[in-house]
This record gives structure tokens, C-alpha cells and sequence, in this order.
């Protein structure tokens, strides 16, 4: 070791500044290649990772914000749907709907004197289901059972009505026959 430092002392000056100098060129080299690079790559690659996260979660923070969109559109066609499915079933369902014309006609005073169910239609999408009736009662206890008909969650059309006077005279207070055709509906899926 001495023998090194002996030849180090017989080197001129100026060219231990350019060793010096040459050595100072070699620890930064050194370090610029062995640590800040690697160290920088790093830095940029977790800025990289870190906004791709953050770009995620803005996502899923604006699906957060339309979930409750999606939610309530999802409960009004819901609700739109049980309201179709009453008016147009799967099912006849006749004895419920016979019960419900039949709680009408009490409701207003009419006496239900025939109810049959003709053959069913099949059309494209739906069956018709004909049905004949007929009815007894005054001409407002008639008028309020047709309104409450026409008010029925389910589809019910009807048609051809023929009313006659049971009794003679003009009294108001007469009864009349009517007969008609209503026709309900239901959903034919193929």
C-alpha cells in the first residue's frame, strides 16, 4: 500500500487533478446509472400506476353515480311491467275477472243474468277472450257498471250492446235488459 501511495506522490500535479477529476466522472457515473435511473424509472412507473388507478376509480365513481339512475330506472320498469301484466296476462284468468265483473255489478245494483265465454281468437301477439252478458238493472245502475268496467286495470273492450225495457211505459224508473260482448285479453307468448 505504501508503494501506491509513493507512486501517487511522484505523479505531477496536474495529472492528479485530471485522476481526481476522472475518478469524481466514474462515482457519478456510477451513481446516475446505479441509483437516480433506476430510482427515476420507478418514479415514473408508480406516477403511471397511480393515475391509472386514479382513472379507475373515476370510473367507478361514475358508475357509483349512475347505479342510483340505473336503480330507479330499473324499479319505474318494474312497476311499468306489473302494470302491463295486469292488463294483459299470460293467463284467461276468467274466474278472477268473473268475480271482479260480477263485484261491479253488485257494487252498482245489476243482476248478472248470463255470463258465457265464447271460443278464445288467437291474434299475433294476444288472445281475445269473448264473453257474453247479460244484465238487469236501471239505466244508471247499466251506466255506472259500464264506467267502473272501462276503469278495470284490465283491458276490457265492450261491444255490440243491445239494451231493451223490461216493462212497459216510459217510468224512469223502468229496468232493462242489456246484452253485450265484452272482450278481455291475453298475452300470447310464442
Amino acid at each position: 500500500m505504501n508503494e501506491l501511495v509513493d507512486r501517487f506522490n511522484a505523479v505531477p500535479l496536474g495529472q492528479k487533478m485530471i485522476i481526481l477529476v476522472l475518478l469524481m466522472a466514474l462515482v457519478f457515473v456510477g451513481f446516475f446509472i446505479g441509483v437516480y435511473q433506476p430510482i427515476t424509472e420507478e418514479t415514473r412507473d408508480l406516477e403511471e400506476r397511480a393515475n391509472s388507478l386514479q382513472r379507475e376509480v373515476d370510473s367507478l365513481q361514475r358508475v357509483k353515480a349512475n347505479q342510483t339512475q340505473v336503480l330507479a330506472e330499473l324499479d319505474e320498469l318494474t312497476q311499468r311491467l306489473t302494470v302491463a301484466q295486469e292488463q294483459l296476462p299470460e293467463r284467461a284468468e276468467i274466474p278472477n275477472l268473473l268475480q271482479r265483473i260480477h263485484g261491479q255489478a253488485q257494487t252498482v245494483g245489476l243482476s248478472i243474468e248470463r255470463f258465457r265465454r265464447n271460443a278464445d281468437v288467437e291474434r299475433s301477439d294476444f288472445v281475445e277472450i269473448p264473453v257474453e252478458m247479460e244484465l238487469v238493472g236501471t239505466f244508471d245502475e247499466v251506466v255506472n257498471f259500464f264506467y267502473f268496467v272501462g276503469r278495470m286495470t284490465r283491458i276490457v273492450n265492450v261491444r255490440e250492446i243491445t239494451i231493451r225495457r223490461t216493462d212497459s211505459g216510459l217510468s224512469p224508473e223502468g229496468t232493462l235488459a242489456v246484452s253485450a260482448q265484452a272482450t278481455t285479453y291475453r298475452w300470447n307468448p310464442r
